[in-house]
């Protein structure tokens, strides 16, 4: 239902679009998914490294006011028919599933992000609060800007530069320049953190490259938000 630079599924609230086209949005994805409109929870998306966890059995966290989880960018739950959202529009979006607890995550990475560890840290909320052994998750990582078009500069560089993956993920291409792949440096953060090469799937898109398909930030400037959905069924 979005119009202007919001067409067409925008589903953030925070970007600027009319409400009314946006809560229409998020109507019909859910009735796409099947999921009650109110069964969803989302983060505040604050490009750190904290993740929040929603144990069965504990308060419902969609009775905080209605609003994101506040300070944290992802969200991790072992509570069957919730749905946890995040978006993203360059970012990575980062889909984890532990069926053997089971257990589920949604995970916005930015650079940010990535630099604070929030992936490796998500596993290692599942692992403390659910028993989660990663070399059983399956992973997904959604469309993010690609390394052909995510180019950062030297600030960006020194948060990343000692990391263990930064001369796989990064490719130097001028003075105090890189290009980023920021998926590569997830996928090698997971392996490092004990998911197998073979649960972890690429959507191989590039969100920058293909505007007939994706929001993009960095291409647009104002722009919408996809959205990256998981739910343990119940």
């Amino acid at each position: 239902m979005s119009r202007g630079p919001y067409q067409s599924l925008n589903l953030a609230y925070s970007v600027g679009d009319d409400p009314g086209a946006v809560s229409e949005n998020r109507l019909r994805l859910a009735g796409i998914l099947g999921a009650a409109p109110d069964a969803l929870v989302e983060a505040e998306q604050v490009h750190g490294g904290r993740a929040a966890v929603l144990a069965a059995g504990t308060g419902d966290p969609r009775s905080r006011g209605g609003g994101p989880i506040r300070g944290v960018d992802a969200l991790v739950t072992n509570r069957r028919g919730l749905w946890l959202a995040i978006y993203a529009a360059d970012c990575v979006p980062v889909l984890l599933v532990d069926a053997r607890a089971p257990a589920a995550a949604a995970i916005h990475a930015g650079w940010r992000g990535t630099a604070a560890g929030i992936v490796p840290e998500t596993i290692a909320r599942m692992r403390d609060a659910f028993g989660t052994d990663p070399e059983g998750c399956t992973v997904e990582l959604g469309p993010a800007i690609g390394g052909c078009c995510y180019e950062v500069d030297l600030p960006v560089a020194r948060a990343m530069e000692h990391a263990s993956w930064w001369p796989e993920a990064a490719r130097a291409t001028g003075p105090e320049r890189w290009h980023l792949d920021l998926r590569t440096a997830i996928r090698c953060q997971l392996r490092e953190a004990g998911v197998p090469a073979g649960r972890i799937a690429v959507v191989p898109f590039c969100t920058a490259c293909r505007s007939d398909l994706f929001f993009s930030y960095r291409r647009d400037g104002v722009t919408g938000r996809m959205a990256a959905r998981i739910s343990l069924l119940e």
